[in-house]
Formats: structure tokens, sequence, C-alpha cells
């Protein structure tokens, strides 16, 4: 008796691509270190600031800056790549490397704005690397895969930069402790970023390909006015948010806040924010596809409003961490409707345009918040600082509501 044997017949678009595994396994690597990166400038770099340099408030300002004044200058640095002549991934290397040596010259600083302008730099060459790499991805993997290669990247570097939060908050706390190592530790994993760069398959940006200056990429604000209206309520938004995110470490370890240790610090702002924010992430994408985007953005910002009241008024760990979650679950919804908003919007073949002046007036409110959050922190303290900011992200969501019957929102889901 004879036995037949077939052969499972796999579709070329299921079949292992070696170009798509091999920059998926080197981009893992390169977000883990991102992970710790991310929470290195956003959390360590201010809490050193207060609790060691005791940085006046525009040293702090400056901090928390810096990866959205880098925002402003991804098209300039497109057309630097672009005659460089160097591929994509290469060039992104050589950011990293320049983000790894100012790194490593501010842990042996001791004068205090020569620090803050090296992070400064750290932080903006860092920032480069979102705009940059969605051409390898485009390149690289299929469409059908994107999503979920890309998922993986948020999920690690989330989870990497948590752990690894949680012991430098407790280092910090140790007598002996050296900040400098902060930044030491911080310019190995700039380092580590480069080489998994450097290593990752890509191409450079194609001869001919105009890439847009701020000015003109604000051009398309005269051409369609519902999009006008939607970044106006985008831009009070974020100023409302965005001015307290450094705060909300001062709040925690600077004067008058609640002087938690550095551990604490460290879980309350990284462990717990990143929890819920991955948590949530799986509910709100799988939202965003089912309701329409202005109920969606109203229902975050009423989330974001109730986190910034539950954590400026709380007068303990357990009344911070949960407005901490609950800024995680804003959090989580905002980063999928900010990436993917515009294509509910914009004309077929205008996504890029639309997107340019978005990320545009991200990175402008992004430099700014931050300086008029402590400036409004001199005037009016935590409390005063949380209620203005609780006024705009209400504004922000009249504007929205305004236009939830609007004709062109309601013919295209928006």
């Amino acid at each position: 008796m004879g036995y037949a044997f077939t052969q499972k017949i796999v579709p070329a678009s299921k079949q292992p691509n070696p170009l798509a595994r091999r920059t998926f396994y080197l981009d893992l690597i390169n977000s883990s270190m991102g992970g710790i990166l991310e929470v290195g400038f956003g959390t360590f770099a201010i809490l050193i600031a207060i609790r060691f340099l005791q940085a006046p408030d525009m040293i702090k300002a400056i901090l928390a800056s810096g990866v959205s004044a880098g925002l402003l200058l991804v098209p300039h640095m497109q057309r630097i790549a672009l005659w460089s002549g160097l591929s994509v991934s290469r060039f992104c290397a050589a950011l990293m490397l320049i983000s790894s040596g100012c790194l490593l010259w501010a842990s042996y600083l001791n004068h205090i704005w020569l620090l803050a302008a090296s992070l400064f730099l750290a932080q903006v060459c860092f920032s480069q690397l979102p705009g940059f790499m969605i051409q390898v991805y485009t390149q690289n993997y299929g469409a059908q895969e994107r999503g979920k290669r890309l998922s993986w990247n948020f999920i690690i570097s989330a989870f990497i930069g948590m752990v690894l939060s949680y012991g430098g908050g407790s280092y910090l706390d140790a007598d002996s402790a050296d900040p400098g190592w902060i930044f030491r530790v911080m310019s190995l994993v700039s380092l580590g970023c480069a080489v998994a760069l450097f290593l990752i398959p890509s191409q450079p940006i194609e001869k001919g390909v105009r890439t847009h200056g701020l000015m003109d990429s604000l051009f398309i604000l005269k051409e369609d006015r519902l999009f006008t209206s939607m970044l106006l309520a985008w831009m009070i938004m974020g100023l409302g948010i965005i001015m307290t995110l450094p705060l909300r470490i001062e709040y925690l370890g600077g004067s008058g806040g609640l002087d938690l240790t550095n551990e604490q610090i460290a879980l309350v702002t990284v462990v717990v924010f990143s929890i819920a924010r991955i948590i949530s992430s799986r509910l709100w994408g799988g939202l965003f596809d089912r309701i329409r985007f202005l109920f969606f953005r109203i229902s975050l910002n009423l989330i974001l409003i109730a986190a910034t009241l539950v954590y400026f008024y709380a007068d303990g760990l357990l009344g911070v961490s949960l407005g901490a979650a609950l800024a995680g679950v804003g959090v989580g919804g905002s980063k999928i409707a900010w990436s993917l908003w515009v294509t509910k919007l914009a004309p077929t073949g205008m996504e890029a345009r639309y997107m340019g002046a978005h990320v545009a007036l991200t990175g402008l409110r992004g430099a700014l918040a931050p300086f008029l959050g402590y400036w409004l922190l001199g005037e009016l303290g935590y409390q005063g600082v949380a209620w203005c900011s609780v006024a705009l992200v209400t504004l922000s969501t009249l504007l929205f509501v305004r236009l939830f019957f609007h004709p062109r929102t309601t013919d295209s889901g928006l």
C-alpha cells in the first residue's frame, strides 16, 4: 500500500522574505535601544537636571523640547541625506554616532549650559529616525506586514525602557550615584543603535525627490480650510498636554511637589504609564477603524483632561499612579490618532503633503510648550498649570465638536 505525500503550496506573498526578516530583527535591536533612549531623554535627563544640577527652568524646558525641535528639522535633514549619497539606514547610523558622542561628552561636563546644548543636539539626532525609517519599512516590508512588524517595535521598546528605567531610578537613589553614568550608558546604547542601523539594508533617498521645508508644508493650510480648522484644534490640544509633560516629573521630585524617590518617579512616569499605554493601544487600534475619528479624538481629550486633574491634585504615590495610568490610556490612543488621522481627510495621493504640515506643527508646538509650562508654573503653581491645560484641551474639544457636523467630516467618516 502506497502513501501519497503532498507538499503544501505557500503563496508567494506568504513565503519568507530574507530582506524583511533581516530588517525586522535588526530593527528590533534598534527599537530596544531606542526605548532606553526615549526614557533617558524624557525622564532621566530632566530628573537629573532637577535633583542633581538644580537647573533653572529654562534649562529644563530646553531638555524637554529637543525631540520636538528635531521634528522641525526633518525636511532639512532629508536634503542633507540626499546630498550625502548615503543609504537611509546608514545616514541614520551616522546621526546616532553623533548622538552617542554628544551623550558621552555630556557625561563629563560641569557647565550646565554646555551640558544642555549637548543633550539637546543628541535628542535632535535621535528624533530624525522615524521620519527616515519609514522609507526603509516601505521598501523592505510588504504592504500587508508593515503594521504587524512595527507593532513589535513599539511593544519591545516600551518594555525594555520600562524595565531599565526602574533600575536607573534605583541607581540615582544611591548616595554614591554619579548621574554622568546615566549619560554614559545612553551613549553606549546610542552606539548600539548606530551599529544595528548600519547593518539594515536600504537605498539612498532618490535623486529628484523634493522634500518640503516648514513653510512649504504649511502652504496646504491656504488650500483646505477644514484641514486648517482641524490643525488649529490639534495645536491647542497639543500645547495643553505637552506643556505638562516635564512638569509631571517636576511635581514628583521638584520644589513644592511630592518629593518622591527617584525609583518611585521612574515607577510612575515610565512603568505605570507604559503598561497602561501598551494595554490600551490594542483597544484603541480596533476602535479607530470602527468609529468616527472626531468621536475618537473627543473621547481621548476627555480622558486626558481627567488624567491631568487627577495627577496634579494627587497627594501621594497612589494618586499620581492613577493619573499616570489615565494619561497612558489617553496617549495610547493619541499615538494612533496622530499617525493615521490625515488618511481620513487628505485627497488620494496628497497624504504625504498633509502629513508634512501635521508633523511640522507638531514639532512647533512641542518645542514651545515646555517653555510655556515652566513660565505658567512660576506664575500659577502646579494646580494652576493643570487648569490652564484643562482649559486648552476643553477649547480644543469644543472645536472638534463644532467640526463634527461639517459636510466633509460626515461624508469621509472623519
